[in-house]
């Protein structure tokens, strides 16, 4: 499985920002440096990105650089003159957004199609080939673009409405229809807070890349985020093709270049992620704080922050004075617990501190 990051496309396409060439700069470097294989960037003209801040970072970056562009104008000069070492050229293929975007057929579609990755082919790119909306279509026109296309082609959930039993149920027919999966890619949009759980479902049915956005950043409700499927699939055993101890610095890289921020409760990234409390029901933190969280944070790059306060347990109490060399008596262990819940919350520095002076 390879991750295509596609924070710079979307947000390049934003209607609500602009950013500089130095913004874009500043993110590729930080996405080169977690490791990622694939980055992707706006048609140029297009969006907020221009041909030379592509063909800057298309010559800056180790990862290879793919531009998207609409497969149905046939144009494909602009992406083939920024000097990127592939195309994506997208089209419609479900019923509906055919219907409402082009007023003609799928047959229609698909030769547009042809003409546009024909004529990149000429230009000596390579080419891959996205299907919008491509999960709401039906799969014998999904089928036939594996079929008449010999080129990688990439499956969007556009509008985030599928979830892992349709996703896993969709892909497995799709096979069976005698679609190559191994040249297929996914991109699932989070609007029901499925986007991850969509892409991990997929990785499993043997597909080739995942997209995502760090921190989910793009258009409206963005796509699956960059962190989130490296540490999915790297605590679940598998390899997410990058460097994962790069993952929180990178991302945060990425953020600070675009001037964005999280929330805390947001996964991975957010403070909250790396945070843990003590308090009775995690008793024993203090000492061995992995049973607690699903991700040991300096793995990925990032720092365990443990706090302490009017919840902690006798356990932890016990302990952090055992760490100040002290002796958890009764009378210390209870000390310690006052203060803790009159001085708190404190990070483990400010607990142990107190914890030697009981």
């Amino acid at each position: 499985m390879r991750i295509c990051d596609v924070t710079l496309e979307e947000l390049s396409t934003r209607p609500d920002e602009t950013y500089t060439s130095e913004q874009y700069v500043e993110a590729g470097r930080a996405l080169d440096r977690l490791g990622v294989p694939l980055i992707q960037f706006d048609d140029p003209g297009s969006g907020s990105i221009d041909a030379e801040t592509v063909r800057r970072l298309s010559e800056d970056l180790s990862a290879d650089g793919i531009v998207a562009t609409d497969g149905l104008n046939g144009d494909a000069d602009a992406a083939v003159e920024a000097g990127v070492d592939a195309i994506e050229v997208r089209v419609p293929v479900s019923t509906a957004r055919i219907e409402r975007t082009t007023h003609g057929s799928r047959e229609a579609v698909f030769d547009a199609a042809e003409r546009t990755v024909r004529r990149a082919e000429s230009a000596g790119c390579d080419v891959r080939l996205r299907l919008t909306d491509a999960f709401r279509a039906e799969i014998p026109a999904v089928a036939g673009a594996f079929g008449r296309f010999d080129c990688p082609i990439v499956l969007a959930d556009s509008v985030g409405v599928r979830t892992p039993p349709f996703v896993a149920g969709f892909l497995r027919t799709l096979a069976d229809a005698s679609a190559d999966l191994t040249r297929a890619g996914v991109r699932f949009r989070d609007d029901l807070g499925c986007g991850t759980a969509n892409a991990v479902v997929a990785t499993e049915t043997g597909i080739d890349r995942v997209d995502a956005s760090v921190a989910g950043l793009g258009r409206g409700i963005g796509p699956t985020a960059t962190e989130e499927i490296v540490v999915a699939t790297a605590v679940a055993g598998g390899d997410p093709g990058v460097d994962p101890a790069e993952t929180i610095p990178a991302c945060e890289a990425v953020l600070d270049a675009f001037g964005a921020s999280v929330p805390d409760g947001k996964p991975v990234l957010g403070a909250d992620a790396t945070t843990r409390w003590a308090t009775d029901e995690t008793d024993g933190i203090a000492s061995d704080p992995e049973p607690f969280e699903p991700f040991a944070p300096a793995a990925f790059g990032g720092t365990r922050r443990l706090r302490f306060g009017e919840r902690t347990g006798r356990d932890d109490a016990r302990r952090l004075i055992e760490r100040a060399g002290g002796v958890p008596d009764r009378n210390a262990v209870e000390a310690l617990l006052d203060r803790l819940a009159s001085e708190g919350p404190l990070g483990l520095e400010g607990a142990l501190e107190l914890a030697g002076e009981v």
